[in-house]
């Protein structure tokens, strides 16, 4: 296994329990992202070198501003969806990020995943399906799964944003993430609410340490060089753990449909992994290590 896909591992482990989290404190998104950003942004800077690289190439701004915008409307789509919905639902609906990272590194990067990956993205998407179960039509439910599959869309621009400007250092491409997220969530700061408890800011605590500065940092690194249908692929893990946390802590519903469908996104990760290991060039792998 390459340390690309190890990082993969690691960050979408993490961040298997942003919905539990999110969900199980009075914080509201706005909240949320803002406690979140802002610890990111100043623990990455605190430990980059070329953190000013952010504001100095004129030619760099642009697509460092768009990682940290389509980043921030992701985020934002994402928790209020977790607050309209299920938990779990929520993290179903922005797991098919998979299917739309594989169209969109097929699009903008060439990325055509083979058969045997195809095959893989079709049973993930199967099994999110079953997962979401029977809901009508105009129900918060509902409503938030859509919220979810727009964070989902927005998510996907990420990891090929940075693939294509992976001329720009890593460290400065993380910190840009976040710091040009951070103003989408300042300007709802007359929506956010602060009159928290202890409990509150300590799950932000978390989020915001665990969550953000290393899982997320993981994911920027993996994300970046493995292709966009392998990370899409990998990311289908978030569901499995997601659901198991959900169920435990906030005692949401775990029926036959949605175990059966976790089952098959764990499949289908495994599967793709596989099949891409076993196809990987030499180029890729000592791009990987």
């Amino acid at each position: 296994m390459s340390r690309a896909h190890a990082q993969a591992l690691i960050a979408v482990s993490l961040m298997g329990s942003v919905p539990m989290m999110v969900k199980g404190i009075e914080a509201n998104p706005w909240t949320i992202g803002i406690v979140r950003l802002l610890i990111a942004t100043v623990c990455v800077a605190v430990f980059l070198k070329d953190g000013r690289r952010v504001f100095q190439h004129r030619a760099e701004f642009k697509p460092l501003f768009l990682i940290g915008l389509a980043f921030a409307l992701h985020w934002a789509t994402y928790f209020i969806s977790i607050k309209m919905a299920d938990a779990s639902i929520a993290a179903i609906g922005t797991a098919t990020y998979g299917i739309f990272a594989a169209m969109l590194g097929s699009v903008m990067l060439g990325q055509v995943p083979n058969r045997i990956q195809v095959f893989a993205i079709l049973i993930s998407l199967v099994g999110a399906v079953l997962v979401v179960g029977e809901y009508s039509i105009g129900s918060e439910m509902t409503v938030g799964f859509i919220f979810a599959l727009v964070s989902a869309i927005l998510y996907a621009f990420v990891p090929i944003l940075h693939q294509k400007h992976v001329h720009i250092p890593v460290n400065v491409r993380t910190l840009a993430q976040y710091l040009f997220a951070l103003p989408v969530f300042v300007i709802a700061l007359p929506w956010s609410n602060w009159d928290l408890k202890p409990i509150d800011w300590g799950g932000m605590l978390y989020l915001g340490i665990v969550n953000t500065v290393i899982a997320h940092t993981l994911w920027i690194r993996s994300s970046s060089v493995l292709p966009a249908y392998m990370s899409g692929i990998l990311f289908y893990l978030y569901v499995p753990i997601s659901m198991i946390l959900c169920h435990q802590f906030l005692g949401e519903e775990m029926g036959w449909m949605r175990i059966t469908g976790a089952a098959m996104i764990v499949v289908a990760s495994v599967l793709g992994m596989r099949s891409q290991l076993a196809k990987r060039p030499g180029k890729q792998a000592a791009a990987d290590g």
